[in-house]
């Protein structure tokens, strides 16, 4: 027992606890501990709408089931998703965005996409650690350039589905 006793024990157990949390901690930080509704968002149980949130009811059955697919697909190769959330906001959607990613649980490498049907906005909004590597002004370009025409017809199935299609092929060419 005395070997405890002596102070570089100390500071190496310490060093060793140290480096433990940090470890805990980070495999913390990209585990989903939220899940809004009962069968939802884990794999093998409703995968077909794996982080599909149609509350607003606009999405045919068809689009939730192929954005599950897709959110299946790349969760499975890269530990990343695409949430897709659909509401009747009518406030401020930045926001919105921002804590329904943290009522589910997304990473750090995930994005949200939500659409505000009421309000007539969409957002896109990435995870915290793809800021340096897709930008606030990148996810606006995107979601215009891949959901403002749809959007604006009412077509919420094609905007989505182009949108995520898009953000998926990004993961595979960057990420």
């Amino acid at each position: 027992m005395n070997f405890l006793k002596k102070q570089g024990v100390a500071w190496v157990i310490t060093i060793v606890m140290i480096v433990a949390a940090i470890g805990i901690g980070q495999a913390k930080s990209r585990t989903f501990v939220v899940t809004p509704e009962p069968g939802y968002n884990q794999p093998g149980a409703a995968e077909e709408y794996f982080y599909v949130y149609d509350d607003a009811g606009v999405l045919s059955d068809s689009t939730e089931k192929k954005l599950g697919q897709r959110n299946l697909d790349i969760y499975t190769d890269m530990d990343v998703l695409i949430a897709v959330v659909t509401c009747n906001y009518g406030g401020d959607l930045f926001d919105y965005a921002l804590d329904y990613a943290e009522d589910i649980g997304l990473g750090g490498f995930d994005f949200i996409v939500v659409l505000d049907i009421s309000g007539e906005n969409y957002w896109l909004v990435q995870g915290a650690d793809l800021v340096d590597w897709f930008s606030d002004e990148q996810c606006g370009e995107y979601a215009r350039k891949y959901m403002e025409s749809d959007f604006a017809r009412g077509d919420y199935d094609s905007a989505v589905l182009d949108l995520t299609e898009a953000l998926e092929k990004w993961y595979y060419d960057n990420y």
